[in-house]
């Protein structure tokens, strides 16, 4: 097996420190809050990620690399399909779905299905539901409602090189928000890197790089974000995933998580999966402080080629997210 070179993984563990930079190094931080636009694009899609407080990135083993580190799609070997729905406080409902296929799924070769890279579509929606229109003078009765919807379509892409065990991707997305009859569209793009051993693996990267979003005559800057994060297999049955990123309108968020999953004797096709996880950042924004929020805990079930997974995110005040996705193999 080829072992990586000292200097290259000096390189790629300097670009993972380089997304744990404390906000002072990119002059960011919390005094930007609310500076940016589609601020739906910092969700992060898929139960099982949720349940470990998002704390993906440096694992990124499914089709949900698309989101946390398009670098993670180099390394699928079968096409995956995966939906979320995201049922949030005061009505706000988001959904999200990905396809990703190896370019040579479907080719009678000996070559492994990933060795011309592999490909994958995302869409993404986030909606408030109906808002109250009123005037300035109070009345009892809105004068109508209006609803917000913000969308994302995203193209990604992972290439690996084996001899390194070294994946790189990038994805592109039109974002599109719109409020009332008004709307506002940009292009944006993630880049990533993800090197995997048998026991650790690394990402490191940026997400949501982009255009300027105009609104009422009004631009506002994409919520660009820096990241690193660390997968370690303690156990085959055992993952511990830690995380840090950076946006440019946020204080550092740092988080970890793990899974455990517990398999009967016997049935190798069916698992369950336990997990849990905590953020730092969501606890010190909760107003006021509440104990559960920043945490996360996630249940799975794994038949054959299929996953369904459930988190339960807590927000203090605002109320709490349920996260629901199905996860398929084929």
């Amino acid at each position: 097996m080829t072992r990586l070179g000292p200097a290259f993984r000096s390189a790629l563990l300097a670009l993972l420190a380089s997304a744990c930079l404390p906000d002072a190094a990119f002059g960011w931080g919390q005094g930007d809050k609310g500076t940016t636009s589609s601020q739906f694009l910092k969700i992060g899609p898929g139960a099982r990620a949720s349940g470990m407080a998002e704390a993906f990135s440096g694992v990124a083993d499914d089709a949900f690399a698309a989101y946390y580190n398009p670098a993670g799609l180099a390394f699928l070997k079968a096409p995956e399909a995966a939906a979320v729905h995201d049922s949030r406080f005061r009505s706000v409902n988001y959904e999200y779905g990905v396809v990703a296929v190896p370019l040579l799924s479907w080719v009678q070769t000996k070559r492994p299905k990933n060795a011309y890279g592999v490909l994958a579509v995302a869409v993404a929606s986030l909606n408030t539901g109906k808002i109250e229109r009123r005037s300035v003078t109070e009345t009892d009765a809105p004068l109508e409602t209006f609803e917000s919807t913000d969308l994302s379509y995203a193209v990604s892409y992972g290439y690996v090189f084996p001899r390194l065990r070294l994946g790189v991707g990038g994805t592109i997305k039109y974002v599109d928000a719109g409020i009332d009859s008004m709307n506002a569209g940009a292009i944006a793009a993630d880049g990533g890197l993800l090197w995997r051993s048998k026991v650790v693996s690394l990402g490191a990267g940026f997400r949501h790089f982009g255009d300027q979003q105009v609104f009422a005559r009004a631009s506002e800057p994409m919520p660009l974000t820096f990241f690193g994060g660390m997968g370690i297999r303690i156990h085959p049955r055992f993952l511990l995933a830690l995380d840090s990123t950076l946006a440019r309108d946020s204080q550092p968020r740092l988080a970890g998580g793990f899974e455990y999953r517990y398999q009967p004797r016997g049935n190798k096709k069916l698992n369950a999966a336990v997990r849990a996880g905590y953020a730092s950042y969501a606890a010190k924004n909760s107003t006021p402080p509440d104990a559960l929020t920043g945490t996360s805990v996630g249940l799975g079930l794994h038949y054959d080629h299929f996953d369904f997974d459930g988190a339960w995110v807590p927000f203090g005040d605002l109320g709490d997210s349920f996260r629901f996705s199905l996860h398929v193999k084929f």
